[in-house]
């Protein structure tokens, strides 16, 4: 997802930007939210550029991913601003829980899309939003 931040004016507030990006427009930014992702536990194998390889037959060409946590739980859920998005989540209370519980350790970032250099193509697994299946080539094109 790509964020805008704005209202910086020239006091950056404690917040430390790359020089590049305080040499633009201060007043307003565009970053990309990223959620960062790690090697699923199931995958064994590693290929050449590290990727953690499917077991067969997916292994082939697929790799496979789940969401990285963080080691401590993020300060933003417990608040009650949060509390009040719980909607967000869907209609059912238990559903909205599990969804809260399991994205408490997530693990974001906001960087410059101009750092990207590639993309990957992901297809989370039914049944598990948090494991992901990365088609590492793509016979078309």
């Amino acid at each position: 997802m790509f964020v805008k931040v704005s209202g910086f004016g020239q006091d950056f507030s404690g917040i430390m930007l790359p020089e590049y990006l305080r040499d633009a427009d201060p007043s307003s930014i565009v970053l990309a939210l990223v959620r960062w992702l790690s090697p699923h536990d199931s995958a064994l194998i590693r290929d050449s550029k590290k990727r953690p390889i499917c077991s067969s037959p997916f292994d082939i060409n697929h790799a496979l991913w789940k969401f990285t946590k963080t080691r401590h739980e993020r300060r933003t859920f417990r608040s009650r601003l949060f509390a009040r998005q719980r909607g967000l989540f869907g209609i059912d209370e238990d559903i909205q829980r599990m969804a809260m519980d399991r994205d408490r350790y997530a693990h974001y970032d906001l960087l410059d899309p101009r750092s990207f250099e590639t993309y990957v193509n992901c297809t989370s697994i039914d049944g598990d939003p948090c494991t992901f299946l990365e088609t590492i080539t793509i016979p078309f094109r």
